[in-house]
């Protein structure tokens, strides 16, 4: 299955994200491991332009071109059918939507392996006090300037990163 964008979401305004592309003429799939996709209206809104939602499914492969970008993306209901897009979006939240995944040392992006700003020593994460700001909050991806995701370091030129997944400076 071919679309102009790919959506993989988690958070709450992914329907709107999705929605922007659709009314510039673009095919889109959201891909809503979750189920939260923004409002009601939103998700009405995105149904009657034309996008596609892959409810309750999860992207279980990536395939990545010789360049390093993303060539194809594989989901759990969907099997060894390839979803293909020129453009992928990561929009899957942090922690809660599983964006984030950690463990007691380390902080990872689980689909695309993807550089994730935390800091390194997990004594700093969090505050004593659970009402202030806790320092796990701007944990995220890194991007480049135009918002594309990095891996090792380098951008991938047809992946960009949107929402809360990314890494707050």
């Amino acid at each position: 299955m071919k679309y102009d964008v790919i959506i993989i979401g988690g958070d709450q305004r992914d329907a709107e994200f999705g929605l922007q592309y659709l009314k510039a003429g673009k095919t889109v799939c959201l891909i809503a491991e979750g189920g939260i996709i923004g409002s009601p209206q939103a998700r009405a809104a995105y149904a009657k332009a034309g996008g596609i939602i892959l409810m309750a499914d999860k992207v279980e492969k990536v395939d990545v071109n010789p360049d390093g970008t993303v060539d194809s993306l594989r989901t759990a209901n969907l099997g060894a059918t390839p979803l293909k897009a020129d453009l992928y979006i990561l929009a899957s939240g942090r922690f809660v939507a599983g964006g984030l995944k950690s463990d007691m040392t380390h902080v990872w992006e689980p689909i695309f392996g993807a550089d994730v700003q935390f800091a390194e020593d997990p004594e700093s994460w969090c505050k004593e006090d659970f009402f202030a700001p806790q320092p796990f909050e701007s944990f995220g991806v890194k991007t480049d300037n135009d918002g594309h995701v990095l891996k090792e370091g380098k951008p991938i030129a047809n992946l960009i990163a949107m929402g809360s997944i990314i890494a707050k400076q």
